[in-house]
């Protein structure tokens, strides 16, 4: 079959790889996802796949050929800008956006060339002194338009690493999503609350994400994340990396009060399976803490720099992403300082988070045409050996 009738999706994690096929229905065929073990030149990530690709075209008899990326970065931001045109003569929506949508991207090749854009949002548009949330079709602008955007930008560097290595396995990436941004507008849109925002703990990057009204209001990253929890118990403890992450991924399912409470006496935990030194439960909580309520204070910190940390007060905000796990069954007392309304887990799903990039890429792109056609002798023969 061609991989035309296909959609393939990686959700490119620092820790932790997931890979997806969907048919002409967005119903998933293949899945299979892996924790991997972080090195800067993405072995261990292509090993992955090229291994489960290879077995998703064994299984389904196809050729995969081009990839839709998930992907993050600390250095992602966000640029608002607004842009305004003043016509003479009446004329289409369609044509008017166009002109303005080039007009935004040499701007932004202009003033910021380090970076390519991944999602340009539209936050609002003024035409002819009305107020439209949405670009209204089959409009047309008789006099002047001005639209609000939201700009998300990825390193030109990154995409340009990533998009070699994928060349070099003989795979096209076709788009890329920020999946930060993905993740958080689906569940916005599930929880569906006025006012919501969402906390990604990863691997060795923090995002903070707003909304108002299912719409992105803000989106921020710092270089932190959960693996430099993972450095702080190595290093208090004068314990390997590898057995610091083990010892804090054992309290991801625990019931575990996590505070700054002072304890009369602490327990030990004696995990030779692990290691052999006894560890100070109740000091390994408290690294964990430390280091967690630094790294909520860090964001909102930068934050606080581009936007009014105000706009958080009395927001749910619901904590995601592989370093949040520790947030699923655990009690943690942090300082707040923000006045949110609460703090909770939201347990994610590994067949979710591709699928929240396949229904973005068939909601804003055009669907895949299929061409129905009888096997040749070749593809016939193909088949055949491949059972």
């Amino acid at each position: 079959m061609s991989d035309k009738n296909y959609l393939n999706l990686i959700d490119f994690g620092s820790s932790k790889i997931r890979f997806s096929v969907y048919d002409t229905h967005s119903d998933e065929i293949y899945v299979d996802s892996k924790s991997i073990l972080y090195q800067e030149d993405h072995k261990n990530h292509f090993n992955f796949i090229v291994d489960t690709v290879k077995k998703a075209e064994k299984k389904y008899s196809y050729h995969i050929k081009d990839i839709i990326l998930l992907l993050d970065s600390s250095s992602v931001f966000t640029i608002n800008i607004a842009l305004r045109k003043k016509l003479n003569n009446n004329s289409e929506i369609s044509k008017v956006y166009d002109s303005i949508i080039l007009e935004l991207n040499q701007l932004i090749y202009k003033h910021y060339d380090n970076y390519s854009i991944v999602h340009t949002i539209l936050d609002r548009c003024f035409i002819d002194n009305k107020i439209f949330e949405k670009l209204p079709k089959n409009k047309i602008v008789k006099t002047d338009i001005k639209i609000d955007f939201k700009v998300i930008c990825l390193p030109k560097k990154l995409i340009s690493n990533l998009e070699n290595k994928f060349n070099k396995k003989n795979l096209n990436i076709i788009n890329i999503f920020c999946n930060s941004y993905l993740k958080s507008l689906s569940y916005s849109q599930k929880l569906d609350q006025k006012k919501i925002s969402f906390l990604e703990i990863g691997w060795e990057r923090t995002s903070l994400t707003l909304y108002e009204n299912n719409k992105l209001n803000f989106i921020e990253s710092i270089p932190i994340g959960s693996n430099h929890i993972t450095k702080d118990i190595s290093k208090v403890f004068n314990i390997s990396i590898e057995q610091s992450e083990k010892l804090k991924k054992s309290f991801n399912k625990t019931e575990n009060e996590f505070s700054y409470a002072t304890h009369e006496s602490e327990s030990l935990i004696s995990a030779n399976d692990i290691f052999k030194n006894k560890i100070s439960v109740d000091l390994l909580k408290k690294v964990i803490l430390y280091r967690v309520q630094e790294i909520i204070d860090l964001i909102f910190m930068k934050s606080n720099e581009k936007t009014n940390i105000g706009k958080f007060k009395d927001t749910d905000l619901f904590l995601i992403g592989e370093g949040s796990k520790l947030f699923n069954e655990n009690s943690f007392h942090l300082e707040d300082k923000f006045s949110f309304k609460s703090i909770k887990f939201y347990k994610e799903k590994d067949s979710q988070i591709c699928k929240n990039g396949l229904i973005y890429y068939l909601n804003n792109y055009d669907k895949p045409k299929i061409i129905a056609k009888k096997p040749g002798l070749f593809e016939k023969f193909f088949n055949f050996f491949s059972n």
